[in-house]
C-alpha cells in the first residue's frame, strides 16, 4: 500500500505544473540579470560616457541572457517530448533551477570582475554547472524511458550529442581562466563554432530532428 501511494505521488503523465514553475524560474533569473544594470547617477553632460563605461555589463547581461535562453529552449523541448515525470526527473530539475537562481550573481561577476580569475570562473562554473544539470535531464529520460512513443530515436541522440556541449566549454575554461582570464572568456568562443558543426550534422537528419533545431 504504501509504495503504491508513493509512486501516485512521485509519478505521473502531469507536467504542466513542473514546467510552468521553470518556466517562471528561468523568467525571473532572466529579468534579474537586466535589473542589476544601474542608471549611471552623473550629471547630465556625463551621461553618455559613464553609460559607455558599463559596456562590460550590457556584454555581460547579453551572454548570459542569449546562453540563459539556449538552455530554457533545451528544457522546453525536452519536456514537450516526455510522457510523464518521476521523482527523480523533479529533483534533477530542481538541481537546474538552483543553478539558474546564481545566474544574476554570476553576471555581476563577469561583468565587474572579468579581468580578474575569480569573476571569469564563478561565471564559468555557474554556466557549466546549468549545462551540466540540463544534459543529466536528457541522459535521465533516456535511461528510464520517458520519451514518448512517436519520438524519433535519432532526435534523442541528436539532442544527447548536443547538451553536452556548451558545459563541457565552459568548465573547460575554468583552469584556462586561472592562468589568464582573457584566454578562458575566448575559450567560450568554441560554442557556436562546435554548436554549428552539429546544427550541420544535424541538418543531414531526418526532419523530425530539423524541426526540433
Amino acid at each position: 500500500m504504501h509504495q503504491s501511494y508513493t509512486r501516485r505521488i512521485t509519478s505521473g503523465s502531469d507536467i504542466e505544473r513542473t514546467t510552468f514553475f521553470s518556466d517562471a524560474v528561468f523568467a525571473i533569473a532572466m529579468t534579474l540579470v537586466a535589473v542589476d544594470i544601474k542608471i549611471p547617477q552623473v550629471p547630465g553632460n556625463e551621461m553618455g560616457r559613464a553609460v559607455a563605461e558599463q559596456w562590460p555589463e550590457f556584454a555581460a547581461y547579453l551572454l548570459s541572457f542569449a546562453v540563459a535562453g539556449t538552455y530554457w529552449l533545451s528544457h522546453h523541448r525536452l519536456f514537450r517530448l516526455l510522457k510523464g515525470f518521476t521523482a527523480g526527473l523533479q529533483r534533477l530539475n530542481l538541481v537546474l533551477l538552483f543553478f539558474i537562481g546564481l545566474l544574476g550573481y554570476a553576471t555581476d561577476m563577469l561583468a565587474f570582475h572579468s579581468d580578474r580569475a575569480i569573476g571569469v570562473v564563478i561565471y564559468a562554473a555557474t554556466l557549466g554547472f546549468i549545462g551540466a544539470a540540463n544534459t543529466s535531464l536528457w541522459l535521465y529520460a533516456g535511461r528510464r524511458r520517458m520519451f514518448k512513443e512517436d519520438v524519433d530515436p535519432r532526435l534523442i541522440t541528436y539532442a544527447r550529442v548536443r547538451a553536452p556541449v556548451t558545459p563541457a566549454v565552459f568548465l573547460v575554461s575554468i583552469p584556462v581562466a586561472f592562468i589568464n582570464p582573457v584566454a578562458g572568456i575566448v575559450t567560450w568562443l568554441a560554442i557556436p563554432l562546435v554548436d554549428m558543426g552539429l546544427r550541420l550534422w544535424g541538418s543531414k537528419l531526418p526532419d523530425a530532428v530539423q524541426a526540433d533545431d
